[in-house]
């Protein structure tokens, strides 16, 4: 019977990675040229960079080209449909440009040898800087670059607090406090490299234990993990929830758009970092040359200006203002008040560095990790974090403390994410395991505390 069902499995994995390849690859039939991007970047971005890149290349060489952006998810979705291509076609995914997504994805692609090295003209490449707050602007290989910077923080409905009487929040372990309980909103780590890298911070600024036990409190308070990065931000915006954990566009749109009066966006001091998102020339690019116009592009003082310049002023967006941080210094150096993004991530000051070796190493680890003890399993942690915050505040501490355990020590995650990608059986059969692991402890913990409420048993 298992037999059976990992063939019957291969098989939906073979025919969904031959869809993928017969509707990524362009249509040869067509007059003019097309460009083949793959990335989670939202409708505003593409539809700006399209626009603006279409007009320049035809300004620049007189030729009319198509910039075709392919939906195939999330980051991190978009990464398992890369492989899968690759795997049908170790010569090329028949995709340009993969743009956008953080920085990990990058060094993950890189690693595969699926990307393809591009040193940038001269004088783009001597305004960028090399890196920012221990992040790499310019691949040391030229395989990828950071294409504009984002940081990663809170947004909150500041109406829903102040009517339903919660605190505030200013850092990622305040989404702990029982009194936000269903209130928060994040997004399932497996669709959004944005989310990911939320949890992958936590992990890192408050160190393994401590990081895992804020993230499986803060699950707690979660009403929903989202299918999207931007769903969090749009149930605060409705004030559904009062929360959203979210990468820095998305919480500064909503902001933009309903005033900062009624929602903020704020950056954790302290347990947060600004991150490049990468751009990338895939392997075997159909269109090698327009491939390298539109990096070139990107990293250029135009198509850095993009992110940052509002509409309708010189050089910036037409319809949709972008709200991203450029990775141009000099564009920094004059009055920032009319830009979208009035700070400076040059003259931040990083607390913590991020480990983008390490982030990138266990990406997939940490993601089923999460995914089935946390987010497969959420009804039964729900459950158990109801039963426990019920509690006087005295008695919770011990069952906090069981309720928040890593299921896997630290040592063992550097162990398992170096075969992770490699033995999936193994993989499969542990991932398993932490799901029955995690069924049975929130059980038990909702069991016991609701016993101990009951004044039955004395607490643990």
């Amino acid at each position: 019977m298992r037999a059976s069902r990992r063939t019957a499995f291969s098989a939906l994995t073979w025919v969904g990675a031959f869809f993928l390849f017969f509707v990524t690859f362009p249509c040869r039939g067509l007059a003019q040229r097309e460009l083949i991007i793959v990335s989670p970047h939202w409708e505003g971005i593409q539809y700006e960079f399209t626009r603006a890149f279409e007009n320049h290349h035809r300004t620049r060489t007189g030729e009319t080209v198509r910039l075709r952006w392919r939906d195939l998810g999330g980051t991190s979705q978009i990464e398992k449909a890369i492989n899968s291509l690759f795997e049908i076609n170790p010569q090329s995914a028949g995709i340009d440009i993969f743009f956008g997504g953080g920085i990990d994805p990058f060094e993950s692609q890189k690693a595969r040898g699926q990307l393809a090295p591009f040193q940038l003209p001269k004088e783009v490449l001597d305004a960028l800087p090399k890196e920012v707050g221990g992040f790499p602007i310019v691949d040391e290989d030229f395989m990828f670059y950071g294409s504009a910077l984002s940081s990663f923080g809170i947004l909150e409905n500041l109406r829903v607090v102040k009517i339903m009487g919660l605190p505030p929040v200013k850092v990622w372990d305040d989404l702990c406090d029982p009194r936000l309980f269903s209130w928060v909103s994040s997004t399932d780590l497996r669709k959004s490299g944005a989310a990911h890298m939320i949890y992958e911070i936590i992990l890192q600024a408050y160190g393994w234990e401590r990081g895992w036990a804020v993230i499986y409190q803060s699950s707690g308070n979660v009403r929903q993990f989202e299918q999207s990065s931007s769903g969090p931000t749009k149930q605060v915006s409705l004030g559904e929830a009062a929360y959203a954990m979210a990468i820095d566009i998305n919480g500064m749109t909503q902001q933009a758009f309903l005033g900062i009066e009624n929602v903020r966006f704020s950056i954790p001091e302290g347990v947060s970092v600004i991150n490049p998102d990468g751009i990338a020339i895939l392997r075997g690019a159909p269109n090698r040359d327009l491939a390298e116009a539109f990096v070139t592009f990107v990293m250029s003082r135009e198509g850095q200006g993009l992110w940052m310049t509002p509409t309708g002023a010189p050089g910036g967006a037409e319809r949709f203002g972008i709200s991203r941080m450029g990775v141009l210094p000099e564009l920094y150096e004059n009055d920032l008040t009319g830009l979208l993004v009035p700070a400076n991530p040059f003259k931040a000051e990083f607390t913590f560095t991020y480990d983008t070796a390490l982030g990138s190493r266990r990406w997939s680890l940490v993601n089923s990790l999460m995914g089935q003890t946390i987010i497969d399993v959420h009804p039964h942690l729900v459950r158990a974090w109801r039963a426990i915050i019920d509690l006087p505040e005295a008695d919770r501490a011990p069952f906090v403390a069981r309720f928040g355990e890593p299921f896997i020590s630290e040592a063992e995650s550097v162990e398992l994410a170096a075969i992770w990608g490699r033995d999936k059986l193994r993989a499969g059969q542990l991932s398993n395991q932490w799901m029955q692991a995690a069924v049975a402890r929130f059980r038990t913990l909702e069991r016991e505390a609701r016993l101990a409420a009951a004044g039955r048993v004395a607490s643990p």
